[in-house]
């Protein structure tokens, strides 16, 4: 074997144990943290009263974070029947088969052309010790059924 053979199976392993010690991975850290999460599937039978002739569909998606804030996913998976268009969520307290009161006006704004809308509201410490401790369910209301389009109750998960 030559010297300049031998220098570079030297040299070569060197520079990777070099190249691979050198490059840390960043590790991102947060103050925000999940306390809980809910998911609900949304749908028109479970409107009180019962909605009939329609199939609509919706999926919601909530975490509660350490930031005392409530984060919100909502989706219509299908095209809303009848060319209606949602309009406000909201999440009550109450049980299945009975309308109850608003807990969380979610505030969302409008839902976009995929029929999907996200965002977050800050809560109290009353709210959140409800968000704990009762029943709840959320109802998306549109254009044409201002009582409520879909519903679902939210379930911890």
């Amino acid at each position: 074997m030559n010297l300049f053979t031998l220098k570079r199976h030297c040299l070569m392993p060197a520079l990777a144990l070099l190249f691979f010690t050198s490059c840390k991975k960043k590790e991102v850290e947060s103050d925000i943290y999940t306390i809980r999460q809910w998911k609900s599937d949304l749908s028109v039978s479970n409107v009180v009263p019962a909605i009939t002739g329609r199939t609509d569909h919706a999926v919601a998606v909530c975490y509660l974070m350490t930031d005392n804030k409530l984060y919100y996913y909502l989706y219509f998976d299908a095209p809303i029947n009848n060319g209606d268009s949602p309009t406000k969520a909201a999440i009550y307290s109450g049980t299945a088969g009975a309308n109850g009161t608003v807990l969380i006006d979610l505030n969302n704004g409008a839902f976009n052309t995929s029929r999907e809308v996200k965002g977050s509201v800050e809560l109290s410490a009353q709210t959140i010790a409800d968000l704990n401790s009762k029943t709840l369910y959320l109802q998306i209301a549109s254009g044409q059924q201002g009582g409520g389009l879909v519903r679902g109750t939210l379930t911890s998960y």
